[in-house]
């Protein structure tokens, strides 16, 4: 499984790019407008869903200092659910290399709802799994923080997704865990993503959109949020 597995060099044939656009509201009205000039008719392949997510760090974050240094190779950990089902999680990690990246994941079941925003929760969502580097990684971590959000997915073409995420919302869960959540900055964030073999080409077509590309992440701008 995972991180450090010997499957884990193939997989770097499948590296995929990210491209993120934070939007205010009025871009978002505009932005299947400027697509459909592109050519681009988005489609949905499934329905929306509101997605949740808790991400772990050392008590240094140093995944937090990576990310905001711009380290080339990198790593997040989170653990993820859909429509606030807890019984079926995901535990995630996401890897960096230089501008592209890959993901490994691992389905859990947890039909006891322990809770991923605990570290106790975490040790016993775990304690079912056959131990791994990556299971004693997280559980050398803490969670750090928990993000919600609204997500609808879009097929602009065979090798092209985009998701769009709205009403992102953050709370603080290390060193002490706040009881409310934090409302986003950012209206909503539309996201393309496709295989590295097709850089060029989908780079060249996503130039031609009238929006600024910004680095974006979630655990990042959670975090610079609720330490605020």
């Amino acid at each position: 499984m995972f991180l450090f597995s010997k499957q884990s060099d193939a997989k770097l044939d499948g590296l995929r790019y990210e491209v993120k656009i934070p939007m205010e509201a009025v871009q978002l009205s505009q932005f299947h407008h400027h697509l459909y000039e592109l050519g681009l008719y988005p489609m949905r392949p499934f329905p929306p869903r509101k997605v949740s997510s808790v991400y772990y760090d050392t008590r240094n974050f140093d995944d937090y200092t990576d990310n905001v240094s711009g380290i080339a190779n990198r790593t997040k950990i989170r653990i993820r659910w859909y429509n606030d089902d807890l019984t079926k999680l995901t535990l995630e990690f996401k890897i960096k290399k230089n501008k592209a990246s890959f993901k490994e994941s691992l389905k859990i079941a947890n039909l006891q709802l322990y809770d991923p925003a605990t570290r106790d929760g975490v040790r016993l969502i775990l304690r079912g799994l056959n131990k791994t580097t990556e299971h004693n990684i997280l559980l050398q971590r803490e969670p750090i923080i928990q993000v919600e959000y609204d997500r609808e997915y879009f097929l602009l073409n065979e090798e092209l997704r985009m998701t769009i995420d709205v009403n992102q919302k953050f709370k603080k869960l290390y060193p002490f865990q706040s009881h409310t959540f934090m409302n986003s900055p950012v209206t909503c964030v539309a996201e393309f993503k496709y295989p590295a073999s097709k850089r060029l080409i989908m780079q060249s077509m996503l130039r031609n959109l009238p929006f600024r590309v910004f680095r974006h992440s979630k655990y990042v701008i959670g975090n610079d949020l609720v330490a605020s």
